[in-house]
């Protein structure tokens, strides 16, 4: 499980490296009222001191597209004798998911520098800030103090570019007459062709239908992975059709196995219902997490990845599945539990 999470998480970070830095240009859409006008981005910096702890606050640019993972850095140093705590960071950060969190210290010249880092994304577009972030700490004495770093605010701007002109669209024309001539008897052939074809596609369609009902999640999950591997759409450099597919058969399985809408959800709102279920353990959120986030890089941020990260993608699809399988044993019991949940 973890070397799975860590693959998905290794992707993760590499697109933050690839994209967090870049200048933004594409016309911006808000979330609300006047959008904001598109500029350079610039370096984020936040501080804050009380005399006893100073703490700063820095990511790499202040304006970013939208799904874009920015590379957040807390520091805060402390003098000596003086214990600090960092604040959590929740996976819905404000209007950010948030992912790959490491805390790390660091000595500093008779003081200790604690760092926390964490990679910030989100889908909404505008400018959105960060929720209040407060350190504590306690000295020798036994003072203690709280110390609150500045919302940090970061324009946001859609990947949907250009401007709407009503002018290029044409007039509606009136009714044109359409003179059929002798040759109306072809219309009579060909509709008999296209009713007989779509019956026999219809027919073949509800036994299709009727072949993967009989089929368990697991089974039927890892069939259409197998198939999706054989389609070689990685090789034909069709990578955004790959994660498409991909996550589609993670969500329909996780729908089937869990009885979850996983498909008419978004990311967001299908990873705050799947926190809640009982059957799906923590380890697997994580991953599950950092899979779809994954995917919806590729998707809706115009990242490009690596062969190596489509086949890392294909394992963790296929580990989840397998690992979330039930026993024969324990089959009965996840039935119950899913139906209370639900």
């Amino acid at each position: 499980m973890r070397p799975l999470a860590a693959s998905i998480l290794a992707l993760t970070i590499a697109a933050a490296h690839a994209l967090g830095g870049q200048s933004v240009t594409p016309t911006p859409a808000g979330t609300g009222g006047a959008p904001p006008a598109p500029r350079e981005a610039r370096s984020l910096v936040r501080t804050a001191t009380d005399g006893t702890i100073s703490a700063s606050l820095t990511a790499p640019a202040d304006v970013v597209e939208v799904g874009t993972p920015i590379e957040f850095s807390l520091t805060v140093t402390a003098t000596a004798g003086v214990a600090v705590t960092m604040p959590d960071i929740p996976a819905q950060f404000g209007p950010f998911e948030t992912s790959g969190v490491m805390r790390s210290a660091l000595p500093a010249r008779g003081a200790t520098a604690s760092i926390l880092r964490f990679v910030a994304s989100t889908y909404e577009s505008g400018v959105l800030a960060t929720p209040v972030l407060t350190v504590e700490w306690k000295d020798a004495a036994g003072t203690e103090g709280t110390l609150e770093i500045p919302a940090a605010e970061i324009t946001v701007m859609s990947l949907v570019g250009g401007k709407f002109d009503p002018a290029i669209y044409r007039d509606i024309k009136g009714p044109v007459e359409i003179n059929l001539g002798r040759s109306w008897w072809w219309l009579v052939v060909v509709g008999g062709v296209v009713g007989a074809g779509a019956s026999t596609y219809y027919l073949w369609t509800r036994r299709a239908a009727a072949r993967e009902r009989a089929q368990t999640p697991d089974e039927w999950a890892l069939a259409q992975l197998a198939r999706l591997q054989c389609e070689s759409l990685v090789a034909r450099g069709e990578l955004h059709t790959y994660w498409v597919r991909l996550s589609d058969v993670v969500r329909q399985y996780i729908e089937r196995r869990f009885d979850i809408a996983a498909p008419e959800q978004t990311t967001k709102e299908f990873l705050a219902r799947a926190g809640d279920h009982p059957l799906i353990g923590a380890e697997h959120r994580h991953l599950l997490t950092d899979f779809l986030r994954a995917a919806d890089m590729v998707k809706f941020a115009a990242y490009r990845p690596l062969e190596a990260d489509c086949v890392r993608g294909m394992e963790a699809a296929r580990g989840f599945v397998e690992e979330t399988t039930p026993t024969t044993a324990t089959a009965e019991v996840p039935a119950e539990k899913a139906g209370v949940a639900s």
